[in-house]
């Protein structure tokens, strides 16, 4: 009786091992052949901690170009340090007031790009490279409207940086930018573009046109200082950040530095072309409030005296739909377009009138904004 019930009991426990070991070979077999039965959906599941760990090759190089660009682009970067002779007005004696920022050499020559605010008003102004050395910079040019300065040196030779097309820029794009924040010479730090074609309120009247907005962290003291892309290119000057705020920093973009520098180098001076209208972006809600056809483009909101838009014939309640041809829909897309071209150029407006189908079409010659 004994030797029955034993032999019952390996029975049972026979055929639940081979049940087992069955399921796990049939397991295996699918995984590995997923094409013998097409209607299951297998989902691979990493066995040890070592599968979970993927990384991805693309992550390996940008890491690769990022230590590339700080290997390369650093020695073209330079500390800036401007002196200010400021009244004290308890004692009525000028002292010396010294500003911090950053600059990048675009020219073996000592030619070196920077923000205008970095060496505005200074007596003097010292720039120091990677090795140490130190020189005394002379102001070849600057833009108050751009933020923008060209300064030089005495001394050949030199690592510089290449200048890029940051018209190229997509949204997400990653990039690096160096600089010496808060007395912290040639640190790199790594984001993405949040935005291009920005138009920033300075807070003081005036207005930034065209700039690239990134999450990479920018401090004081970065300012002047390259915002460059992956493939090791200038894209951008950095130029401003949003106290109290995180991830919001700004770039002069290639696209504007690039026209004040050949400017700058040409004619001493930079003249920005002017049509002289205000404009907003056509909404639904706008058409509405201004009873007219709703239509994509900008609304003329107003037109200045003696400007050429009031010379060719441009009025108020007018909608430009396009620039030469190119259509709109933004006004920052509408100042860009205006300042990609050069004072005495000659435009072709599209605009929508009094509820018109039809556009008419206006010829413009730009002019300069009268000081």
């Amino acid at each position: 009786m004994e030797e029955k019930r034993s032999w019952v009991v390996f029975l049972i426990v026979g055929i639940i091992m081979g049940g087992i070991l069955g399921g796990m070979f049939g397991t295996f077999v699918i995984f590995k052949n997923p094409s013998i039965f097409p209607w299951l959906k297998v989902n691979a599941v990493a066995t040890n901690s070592q599968n979970q760990i993927n990384v991805n090759p693309d992550v390996s190089s940008i890491q690769t170009a990022v230590e590339k660009i700080a290997d390369t682009i650093s020695p073209a970067v330079v500390r800036i340090v401007s002196t200010q002779q400021v009244t004290n007005p308890f004692f009525f004696q000028t002292i010396p007031q010294q500003g911090l920022g950053s600059g990048v050499i675009i020219r073996s020559d000592g030619l070196i790009l920077t923000n205008n605010h970095v060496i505005a008003d200074a007596n003097k102004i010292e720039v120091m490279l990677t090795n140490g050395k130190s020189y005394t910079g002379t102001v070849i040019g600057s833009d108050a409207v751009s933020d923008i300065a060209l300064i030089k040196i005495s001394e050949t030779g030199l690592p510089y940086a290449t200048l890029g097309d940051s018209s190229k820029l997509k949204v997400g794009e990653f990039v690096v930018a160096i600089g010496n924040p808060y007395g912290l010479d040639h640190t790199v730090t790594f984001g993405v573009v949040s935005a291009v074609e920005r138009n920033i309120d300075n807070g003081d009247g005036t207005t930034m046109y065209g700039v690239i907005q990134t999450d990479t962290a920018i401090n004081p003291g970065n300012s002047g200082g390259p915002l460059v892309d992956l493939e090791g290119n200038v894209i951008g000057i950095n130029t401003l950040i949003y106290n109290n705020a995180q991830g919001l920093g700004f770039a002069v973009s290639s696209s504007t530095f690039q026209k004040v520098v050949n400017d700058l180098l040409s004619n001493g001076k930079v003249q920005w072309p002017f049509l002289g209208v205000g404009v907003t972006t056509m909404t639904e809600s706008v058409a509405q409030a201004q009873n007219v056809r709703y239509v994509p483009g900008v609304l003329v909101a107003s037109v200045q005296a003696g400007s050429a838009a009031e010379k060719a014939g441009v009025l108020v309640k007018d909608i430009i739909t396009s620039i030469d041809g190119q259509g709109i829909t933004t006004s920052d897309q509408f100042i860009s377009l205006i300042r990609n071209h050069k004072v005495g150029d000659k435009i072709t407006l599209e605009i929508i009138r009094d509820n018109k189908v039809a556009p008419t079409k206006i010829g413009v010659t730009l002019g300069t904004q009268s000081k």
